[in-house]
């Protein structure tokens, strides 16, 4: 039965709980920018937080309130032979641990009688498990790194821990069909990671035509247990042009007179502007983090197999201390798909050296067609056009912006209308497992965390690291796909429109 102590908060007539007693009695004090999220009714629910705002308790209380609707409701769950399950998915369990260890204690605070056997507390085994009312109140913590757990019946409402890390099909596929079966509602909370999916479905709850979705922008700061000297956007965006600009030295008496609390003006000073603004600030911006955050070795990396009906092309990036590199690449004959086959990528090589390496492993075929190198070394290049009998093909420069964002847009799916599992699904562009150093490129290139890591000259760019690999892919997409001289007489596309 339900304690004593907290019968109060409920009306069973109405199935309505008593919120601010029910947390009252737990000692929980939402602050002022949880408390909108919490009394929300609105379906589906999005929240773009900072580091620290409390995302896990707002997880972990609404199912609080939902076990005591459970409660009251337990006889006619039994006698339709259902039960209010809800899941909490992360992308790992110990993700999904956190909204599941507020839950836990909070229930134990009340001495709320688990079902033995049925309730367990293992994040570690990732066996989280509580089960009250004789199994009328369900809820599972989940791994979206495990799709074979997410699997069951429907659900009563999802809680998606850390979304923006969460691969988008384990929404689409795994999650959202399981809410059909009672209108069951989402919460998605995470600090944002790019314009990914996640970033999607927060503009769909900005949407006033969007009935069913809200979605709030929570900065760090709006925690004031963490955060105890109210901030502002504009005060935040003050002390950066004053840092920015070397106009005074950060101190505590400068952001009190700006009204920054002083750990947040820290953070400002440490940080990279858009690592700031997107981890703490909860603002979605492309240049923090992975380069290629759409990469996915599970969609984009498979074994493929040399097409004599394909185009072949090579594609250069130079080096010797840092490793030279040449990519293997076919294109169909409709220049849709594209596949990297294989790759030299080795330090300590000369021209010569690269050109006979490229040769020795057969990576230059009979038939390819020309190759897209640096064009900041030209003699390198007649070096491998003397060696491997196949001329370049200019046009491989311009901004490195446009090369990433050609390879940007290759990564997404060639029909986004399909089912990941279809067999015509596929992104424009695939590796081959052989490719082994370029995918961990793919992996590995990043935007800089840290002011002190970042080029004065061109803040946004990413670090001169882990590159090698999407450089040469670049020099690639700029030759093949981008502008070329009018005497070739081709018509390509601009840079500006590289891969659509």
């Amino acid at each position: 039965m339900v304690p004593s102590s907290t019968a109060a908060v409920a009306s069973p007539r109405r199935l309505v709980i008593d919120q601010p007693a029910l947390y009252r009695r737990v000692g929980f004090h939402p602050h002022a920018g949880q408390e909108p999220i919490l009394r929300s009714q609105c379906r589906f629910q999005v929240v773009s937080a900072g580091r620290r705002f409390g995302k896990s308790e707002i997880g972990g209380h609404k199912l609080l309130t939902e076990a005591f609707k459970a409660y009251y409701r337990r006889a006619e769950l039994e006698d339709l032979g259902k039960r209010a399950e809800f899941w909490i998915v992360g992308p790992n369990y110990s993700d999904s641990e956190k909204e599941f260890r507020i839950l836990w204690n909070r229930l134990t605070q009340l001495d709320v009688p688990f079902d033995k056997p049925g309730s367990y507390n293992d994040p570690i085994g990732g066996n989280m498990h509580i089960s009250l009312w004789g199994g009328r109140f369900q809820v599972h913590g989940k791994s979206a790194s495990h799709p074979e757990s997410l699997v069951g019946e429907g659900l009563h409402g999802a809680i998606v821990a850390e979304a923006a890390k969460v691969k988008e099909r384990v929404w689409t596929k795994y999650v959202r069909p399981t809410l059909n079966d009672f209108g069951g509602w989402a919460l998605m909370t995470s600090t944002p990671e790019g314009k990914n999916w996640f970033y999607e479905m927060w503009v769909r709850g900005q949407d006033t035509m969007q009935q069913a979705w809200t979605s709030w922008r929570m900065p760090a700061w709006a925690n004031p247990y963490v955060y105890r000297h109210a901030t502002t956007d504009e005060a935040v965006e003050a002390l950066r042009r004053i840092l920015d600009q070397r106009l005074e030295p950060l101190t505590e008496e400068l952001c009190m007179r700006l009204g920054v609390d002083p750990e947040v003006g820290q953070l400002v000073a440490d940080l990279s502007t858009p690592v700031f603004n997107q981890e703490i600030g909860a603002l979605f911006t492309e240049f923090v983090g992975r380069v290629f955050q759409d990469f996915d070795e599970e969609t984009h990396v498979g074994d493929l197999k040399f097409n004599p009906e394909w185009q072949t092309f090579g594609a250069v990036d130079y080096g010797f201390t840092n490793p030279s590199v040449w990519l293997l690449i076919q294109v169909d004959p409709f220049g849709s798909q594209i596949n990297v086959l294989d790759e030299v990528y080795q330090s300590g090589l000369g021209p010569d050296e690269f050109a006979e390496e490229i040769v020795r492993r057969g990576l230059c075929p009979a038939g390819t067609k020309t190759f897209f190198p640096d064009p900041a070394s030209p003699g390198d290049t007649r070096i491998l056009e003397s060696k491997l009998k196949v001329r370049h093909t200019g046009g491989t420069g311009g901004e490195l912006k446009f090369r990433i964002e050609a390879i940007r847009q290759a990564l997404k799916p060639l029909h986004p209308h399909l089912p990941v599992e279809h067999p015509e699904s596929r992104p424009r562009i695939m590796f081959d497992r052989r490719c082994v150093s370029t995918i961990k490129d793919m992996n590995d290139y990043r935007y800089p965390d840290r002011k002190d890591e970042q080029d004065k000259n061109s803040p946004e760019a990413p670090l001169k690291k882990d590159d090698h690999g999407p450089e040469a892919l670049g020099r690639f997409f700029a030759g093949n796909f981008g502008k070329v001289s009018a005497e070739r007489g081709r018509a390509r596309v601009s840079q500006a429109t590289i891969g659509r």
